[in-house]
């Protein structure tokens, strides 16, 4: 079930359809936009940054759907649930917002209007964002720094789906301490590289109209110094090739099987168990909060997603056996409806 991409791989081939699908620790996929063979329309491209402390959340997309496309500032405080948010969003984007082909190559970004201002600059040590502007009638600004470790390795999926011409390339970059601020007008909120972390969530594809999925990733500083994180998901595509489930510890990737999911959906506040099949993940999540979001559009476009911070307990096994313990570990699951 897990298929490893060990050197550079085209990734799809003349019919646009995935030609190696697998799994990858750095990106040996090889993604152009002028190779989909699928309509202009159905072309989805985005680099979205999480950032999260044991209190604060910063979100910061840029994205390219072809139908339209944004760049989004958000930052959401767990504790009350107060969040500040804006956005420049544009229609028929088609690809003009010319999003990276490459997450790792040096790279910069910048999506601006009158009153909002988002860039991103990306070296092969660090990735700065800078966000300014104004959102609820406030004046904000944002300057944050996250730190790449040198030959960090992440987790990099390729996903067909049954559609003809219909495929996922996804690459989750862990494990990256930030430093920086976020101020709102008198208010200012630091970000700590002891207690701030990072993920770059790059995804380039085209979708079916209609999926869901779960998604769970987090990391932070064990008490022996090093850096742990971890990435999760299923429920969209044919991951026969490999499961997206992917362990980090000091900057190195250990592969594990499939995840399962012992919650209620009805409540997603009770606890949230998750059993890997070859037992190498055992946590328990007690949501501390639902950052819950809909944009759906008369029911037709648009998404719903209840995602769930809290903190995580449990084990992590390495591959060479070593169990590590995880003890109050903040990070999210979600579940995702996604129509569009």
């Amino acid at each position: 079930m897990q298929r490893e991409i060990t050197s550079p791989t085209r990734l799809l081939d003349q019919s646009g359809n995935v030609a190696q699908p697998g799994y990858c620790k750095k990106n040996y996929y090889i993604y152009r936009r002028k190779d989909i063979r699928a309509p202009q329309l159905r072309i989805k491209e985005w680099d979205f940054y999480q950032i999260s402390d044991p209190r604060y959340t910063v979100q910061i997309t840029f994205a390219d759907i072809s139908m339209g496309g944004a760049g989004s500032f958000c930052l959401f405080d767990r504790a009350t649930g107060k969040k500040l948010e804006t956005a420049k969003v544009s229609l028929l984007t088609l690809g003009r917002m010319h999003l990276p082909e490459d997450a790792n190559r040096p790279h910069s970004l910048r999506v601006q209007n009158k009153n909002f201002l988002l860039r991103a600059d990306v070296t092969e040590e660090k990735r700065v964002l800078h966000a300014a502007g104004k959102a609820g009638g406030k004046d904000f600004c944002c300057d944050l720094t996250l730190f790449v470790k040198k030959d960090l390795e992440s987790l990099t999926m390729a996903v067909p789906f049954k559609q003809n011409g219909h495929f996922y390339l996804n690459q989750k970059i862990n494990c990256m301490p930030v430093r920086g601020t976020v101020c709102i007008e008198n208010q200012t909120i630091a970000f700590d590289p002891k207690t701030a972390f990072g993920v770059l969530d790059w995804g380039r594809g085209v979708w079916p109209y209609h999926e869901d999925w779960y998604w769970g990733n987090g990391s932070t500083l064990l008490p022996d110094g090093r850096l742990f994180g971890f990435e999760i998901g299923w429920g969209f595509g044919d991951m026969s090739a490999a499961s997206e489930n992917m362990l980090f510890y000091d900057g190195k990737a250990h592969k594990i099987g499939a995840v399962s999911l012992d919650y209620d959906p009805g409540d997603p506040m009770k606890p949230w168990v998750f059993h890997s099949d070859d037992r190498r993940f055992e946590m328990t999540m007690t949501p501390e909060y639902d950052n819950y979001t809909s944009s759906r559009v008369l029911g037709l476009v648009g998404n719903r997603c209840h995602q769930v911070f809290g903190k995580w307990n449990g084990i992590a096994v390495l591959d060479d056996g070593t169990v590590l313990s995880i003890e109050n570990m903040t990070a999210f699951c979600e579940h995702s409806d996604n129509r569009w």
